[in-house]
């Protein structure tokens, strides 16, 4: 199980930029597997990514409301 939060957003940004420059290097050299292996990763950061924003915005929107 991994727990994260959206104070952690910057490192996961910067984690998935790493790994789309590996893949891209890794695209060029013909290394099928190691584009394989990253881009899972990148797709799990992607996720982690989006559910952060979503919950941050949803958090953001609740508080509005609450505060009117």
């Amino acid at each position: 199980m991994f727990i994260t939060t959206a104070e952690f957003l910057p490192q996961h940004r910067e984690q998935r930029q790493q790994t789309l420059q590996i893949i891209s290097s890794a695209e060029a050299r013909g290394q099928k597997r190691l584009v394989e292996m990253n881009r899972q990763v990148a797709d799990n950061l992607e996720k982690i990514i989006t559910s952060l924003e979503d919950d941050g915005q949803s958090d953001t929107g609740e508080a509005a409301a609450d505060a009117s």
